[in-house]
């Protein structure tokens, strides 16, 4: 599964159709049930334009009004969809509103004719970036196209076509986004021909967001989370860690410029076969595949920066209850990560301290950042953040790559900012990021990509290499 921009897709030619959840405007009323502070603050920054989504294949027959009934179970299942909010006018505070499900309806706009490869992306590209807005409903829209029929007889047809959506980050995350083959695909089917669908009841995130409401409602400047970050942002003056390497020819990283377009990649890093060896290398460490992962891209600062300490931002899944497992919403929180290699001679001693790193503030996550961000008067964003999910037990993942299943995220304006989001897959380990579109840029990000295949290779053919030998391997490449 990657996660890459709409432009890296290859779309198919065909015809395509609008999908739009609608609500009569008197169906809303005020919902007592509190916005999460994460929502809040995404909604204060004015986010319209960005979105995520996802595209896979559905590999039935279409049917446009058992597409309507699976657009409508899938917005009833989950109420994130039947939400939105406004500013008080009067104390500029955040107010939710609601509808039940039998409230909406779903609109569409077909198009009678053909629309080339070319077409379907400009258009979606730009009705995507118009629609998705955290402060304007529906939070969510999808878009069919049906391939043309090969014109030759000999071509086998197959019945098959394209979903995307696209959505606001307030109702959704990575979990969601990839959660989605599954659950529309199984809609369909029962919309279709009656196929027992089998899916899990689900909580609402609406009710997850009032309970988080209330946590960070509890905080104050000496509970133990915001004395955490408080004393970890001071490494670096009150910012966020920022990516070790530099980013522009003058490594301004203090400034931000969001007219900076972020460039994009996508690679495949390890085979299916040697994750399954590097993990047997944590494993046999007593650790985990994440702290090999950290304990590899701190190998990797130190290869390239002789620094031995390692920082950045880790979005960790707030989906603590089985009835959030396949809920739709934003049900993440990050955490502070620093990793001290120290004393560290081997890589079973470098994952050690990736683990410790990640047990120091472990629980953090659950923590709205948001309001700690307010308790500390910071307006500071993360700068360098690495993300890492274990995607293989997903429903139906086995079928992803047939399906032609990507996450997705609309493209990204920021001069600073420089996102890993790696992911261990039934395929292999892949890494997506996003980081400034400069030639300086670009070239320490993939060298950072490169030593990191270049460590991880070393543990599975090495696993007793010392960290010494590891950081060494690179010398050469250092400053």
């Amino acid at each position: 599964m990657e996660y890459t921009e709409l432009a890296d897709y290859p779309l198919p030619a065909g015809k395509l159709t609008e999908w739009v959840p609608a609500v009569a405007d008197s169906a809303w009323a005020e919902d007592p049930r509190g916005v999460s502070f994460t929502h809040e603050d995404h909604c204060s920054r004015g986010n319209d334009g960005s979105w995520i989504g996802t595209v896979f294949e559905i590999h039935r027959r279409y049917d446009a009004e058992a597409m309507r009934r699976t657009i409508l179970s899938y917005v009833e299942r989950h109420e994130a969809f039947r939400t939105r909010v406004e500013p008080d006018p009067t104390s500029g505070t955040w107010r939710r509103f609601t509808v039940p499900a039998d409230a909406v309806r779903v609109d569409t706009r077909h198009e009678q004719k053909t629309r080339s490869e070319s077409q379907v992306f400009e258009h979606l590209e730009s009705w995507f970036a118009d629609v998705v807005s955290p402060t304007l409903w529906p939070h969510f829209v999808m878009a069919t196209v049906v391939p043309e029929p090969h014109i030759a007889a000999s071509a086998p047809q197959q019945d098959k076509f394209l979903v995307i959506f696209a959505a606001d980050h307030s109702v959704m995350d990575a979990y969601s986004q990839i959660y989605a083959i599954n659950e529309l695909d199984r809609l369909y089917a029962y919309a279709l021909d009656g196929t027992e669908h089998a899916l899990p009841e689900v909580g609402s995130y609406v009710d997850f967001s009032a309970t988080e409401r209330a946590l960070g409602e509890s905080l104050t400047t000496d509970h133990e989370a915001v004395v955490a970050w408080r004393d970890f942002l001071a490494e670096e003056d009150g910012r966020f860690p920022a990516f070790p390497l530099p980013i522009s020819a003058t490594d301004s990283s203090a400034a931000t410029d969001l007219a900076t377009r972020q460039s994009s990649v996508s690679s495949w890093l390890l085979t299916t076969e040697q994750v399954t060896r590097f993990n047997a290398v944590c494993r046999d460490a007593g650790q985990n595949m994440q702290s090999g992962i950290l304990a590899a891209l701190a190998l990797v600062n130190a290869r390239l920066t002789g620094e031995g300490t390692f920082r950045t931002i880790m979005p960790m899944h707030t989906r603590y209850a089985e009835k959030w497992a396949a809920s739709v919403g934003w049900y993440v929180g990050i955490l502070p990560m620093e990793i001290r290699l120290e004393n560290a001679r081997t890589f079973a001693e470098a994952i050690d301290c990736a683990a410790v790193g990640s047990n120091r503030y472990k629980g953090l996550a659950a923590v709205p950042y948001s309001r700690v961000a307010s308790l500390l008067s910071s307006t500071e964003i993360p700068r360098f953040v690495v993300s890492y999910i274990d995607l293989r037990f997903l429903p139906d993942g086995e079928e992803w790559q047939a399906r032609k299943g990507r996450a997705l995220r609309s493209e990204c304006h920021a001069e600073n900012e420089v996102y890993f989001w790696i992911n261990r897959t039934l395929q292999g380990l892949n890494i997506s990021a996003r980081f400034p579109s400069t030639d300086v840029s670009t070239t320490n990000v993939h060298r950072f990509i490169t030593e990191f295949v270049s460590v991880m290779t070393t543990v599975i053919s090495e696993p007793a290499e010392s960290v010494d030998s590891l950081v060494a391997a690179a010398g050469a490449s250092r400053h």
